[in-house]
């Protein structure tokens, strides 16, 4: 919604953190360099909100997995992150919004709607120019999720020169994943770039479906990419929608 346009996110309140988590961090871990700021009852398992004594960032922790990390305005940590200026936000979870406001800042002028995305997905009529998918959580299945109907959907919604960024987990470097669902959301109409970072098991990737052939600045994300520690690598989505059996999901 930037100026006359719209953008939407679909995601957990907190921006989109894709990042690798390298592994499921668990909150004992941290308790030595952190301050407890809140414990709530999520629907995933318990959710621990701490602050790092380091630089004050904010954790948000559910069922012992760290699933976001910003400053108390809001900023994520993630450095290659883009955030959109005004963007409605979507939750199945209510306690979500009570807490982004409560330790993470979310602006109130931010329309929060408590929806499951794909409902949101298949009822919304609305065009938007991006579409920002950041979903999941402990026992979440993307493949099932994310079938041929639903991405479909999302890329239905799409403004002429759309594109759509994800967050999706990954199991290990054969695992085909963020390959499928990056190709049924880009159908034929868009191309697909993969952000990976290889060689770590259980770990986080970004899928981007865009109109163009190529990547805008990339020598500018190589930069942002190196001066972070992890060990981050742009490639092209090994499939086409067409390479994918008829009916998959």
């Amino acid at each position: 919604m930037c100026n006359s346009r719209n953008s939407w996110r679909i995601a957990h309140p907190m921006i989109i953190d894709v990042l690798c988590m390298y592994y499921d961090a668990q909150i004992l871990i941290w308790l030595p360099a952190v301050k407890l700021l809140g414990r709530y009852q999520g629907r995933n398992g318990q959710i621990e909100i701490v602050e790092c004594s380091w630089d004050g960032t904010r954790v948000y922790f559910e069922g012992g997995v760290r699933q976001s990390q910003a400053t108390p305005d809001g900023e994520s940590v993630f450095t290659y992150v883009k955030l959109m200026d005004e963007l409605p936000i979507v939750d199945n979870n209510p306690i979500s919004f009570v807490l982004a406001h409560k330790f993470f800042d979310l602006p109130d002028e931010l329309p929060c709607i408590v929806s499951d995305f794909r409902k949101f997905v298949f009822d919304d009529r609305t065009y938007y120019d991006a579409i920002a998918v950041d979903v999941g959580g402990p026992g979440f299945r993307f493949t099932d999720e994310f079938d041929a109907e639903t991405c479909d959907a999302i890329r239905s919604r799409l403004a002429p020169g759309g594109r759509i960024v994800m967050n999706v987990m990954v199991a290990n470097d054969i695992d085909p994943t963020p390959d499928r669902i990056a190709a049924r959301l880009a159908g034929e109409e868009l191309r697909t770039w993969i952000v990976d970072e290889q060689g770590i098991e259980d770990r986080n990737a970004v899928i981007a479906c865009m109109p163009e052939k190529t990547l805008g600045s990339r020598p500018t994300l190589d930069r942002v990419m190196r001066h972070s520690h992890e060990r981050w690598a742009i490639r092209r989505g090994r499939l086409r929608g067409r390479d994918l059996p008829f009916g998959s999901c």
